[in-house]
C-alpha cells in the first residue's frame, strides 16, 4: 500500500503463515471466550487499519487432534466480505482441481465510486476501536428463528419478515435497553445495517467484482415507546424499500461519510446513537470446500467496534450472531430475558 491510498501490485504474493496450536480443535473453538477462537486468525491483523503484513494475510493452523482451520485476512482498502469469501471459494476450486476454471477478479477500480479530486482516499474504510469492548457469541436455532419470525408477522403489518429483518431489530432493541439501564435514560437511536449493491445497481455485477462495493440504510427509533420489535421491523422494511429503489451510486450514504472524512471536514453532529448490523447470511462460508469436505465451522475475529452485530449461518440449524459491546453494556445485555428467549448464550461447533 503506497501513502495508505494507492495499491501497488508489486507480484510478490500474499502473507502465508504456518502455526501450530498445542490443544485439540474442539478447545480452541467451543471456547465461550471469544478471545480463544481468535487464535486462528493472524495475530494483531483482523480489523486493524496499519498491519505490518499487508493487504492479504493467511493462517493454516494445526492442532493436536489433526483438524486444521484456515482463516484469510483481506484489507478493507481492497475489498469486502464478498471479496473475501470468493477469494476463499476460488482458492479451494483449484485446490480440489488445479485445471479448473475460474473467472477472474473483475477490477473495477474507482469506476463505481471515482476518487474526489484530491486524489485517492487514504482514511480508512472501516474503523477499529477494540479497548474496553468484548464480543458474545449467541445462536438462534431454526426453530426459534421461526417463532420471532411468527410473532412479528402477526403484530406488526410486515408480511413475512426475513431473519435477518427479526433477528437485528431483536438485537437493536435488546442492546439499546442495556444501554440506557447504564446511562440512566434513553438516547434517540438508529440501527445501521449494511448491503452489498453488487446485484441491485444497473448493470448488475458479478460476485467476483473487486472493491467495496455496498451502502448502507438507517432504522431511526426517536421515542422509547417505539423501540419494540413490530415497529422497528415495519420501519426497517420501510427503509429497506427505499433504498432499493434510490440511487445508490449518486446517493450513496457510506460512501459520503468517507468522502467527508477525507475532505478534512469534522464530522456532523450524531442526534442519533448508532447501532451496527452486518449480514453475511446469504454468503455460503459453509460450501467451501478444499478437498476434504465442507467445514465442520465458520467464525469470524472479534471486532472492529462496540454496538455491532454480526450475523452469520450456523452449520445447518439457525443464525450465529457475534455482538460486540463495551464491558458495562455487555454485563447488562447478557442476562436479558426477552433476547435469551430467542438466544442461547453457547452452543459448541462440534
Amino acid at each position: 500500500m503506497k501513502d495508505n491510498a494507492e495499491i501497488d501490485c508489486n507480484d510478490k504474493g500474499v502473507e502465508f503463515l504456518n502455526v501450530h496450536i498445542d490443544a485439540p480443535m474442539s478447545q480452541v473453538l467451543n471456547d465461550q471466550d471469544c478471545n480463544v477462537k481468535d487464535l486462528i486468525f493472524p495475530h494483531g491483523v483482523a480489523w486493524e487499519n496499519d498491519s505490518d503484513y499487508g493487504l492479504a494475510v493467511i493462517q493454516l493452523t494445526h492442532f493436536d487432534c489433526g483438524g486444521i482451520a484456515v482463516s484469510t485476512c483481506l484489507s478493507h482498502k481492497i475489498g469486502d466480505a464478498c471479496n473475501g469469501l470468493q477469494f476463499s471459494i476460488d482458492w479451494a476450486t483449484l485446490t480440489r482441481d488445479s485445471n479448473a476454471k475460474i473467472t477472474p477478479p473483475y477490477y473495477i477500480s474507482d469506476t463505481i465510486f471515482p476518487s474526489p479530486p484530491s486524489g485517492p482516499l487514504d482514511s480508512p474504510v472501516v474503523p477499529s476501536i477494540l479497548d474496553g469492548c468484548t464480543q458474545k457469541r449467541y445462536i438462534f436455532s431454526s426453530s426459534k428463528v421461526s417463532e420471532l419470525r411468527s410473532s412479528v408477522a402477526s403484530e406488526s403489518h410486515v408480511k413475512n419478515p426475513t431473519p435477518t429483518e427479526v433477528l437485528s431489530a431483536l438485537l437493536f432493541k435488546c442492546v439499546a435497553k442495556a444501554v440506557t439501564a447504564n446511562s440512566g435514560s434513553f438516547v434517540p437511536s438508529k440501527l445501521i445495517q449494511y448491503a452489498d449493491l453488487r446485484g441491485m445497481i444497473s448493470p448488475k455485477l458479478p460476485p467476483n467484482s473487486i472493491g467495496n462495493v455496498l451502502s448502507h440504510f438507517s432504522t431511526h427509533i426517536s421515542n422509547e415507546t417505539d423501540m419494540n420489535l413490530p415497529q422497528i421491523v415495519s420501519l426497517m422494511r420501510e427503509e429497506k424499500q427505499l433504498f432499493r429503489t434510490r440511487d445508490n451510486i449518486k446517493e450513496n450514504a457510506w460512501a459520503l461519510e468517507i468522502l467527508q472524512l477525507a475532505k478534512g471536514l469534522p464530522p456532523k453532529k450524531k442526534e442519533f446513537d448508532e447501532y451496527t448490523c452486518s449480514s453475511v447470511c446469504k454468503f455460503p462460508f459453509y460450501d467451501v470446500d478444499f478437498g476434504w469436505g465442507k467445514p465442520m465451522a465458520a467464525t469470524i475475529a472479534t471486532g472492529p467496534y462496540k454496538k455491532l452485530f454480526n450475523l452469520m449461518n450456523y452449520k445447518d440449524d439457525g443464525i450465529e450472531a457475534f455482538v460486540m459491546l463495551d464491558e458495562q453494556d455487555m454485563s447488562v445485555f447478557e442476562r436479558d430475558e426477552e433476547f435469551l428467549e430467542f438466544a442461547s448464550p453457547y452452543a459448541n461447533y462440534f
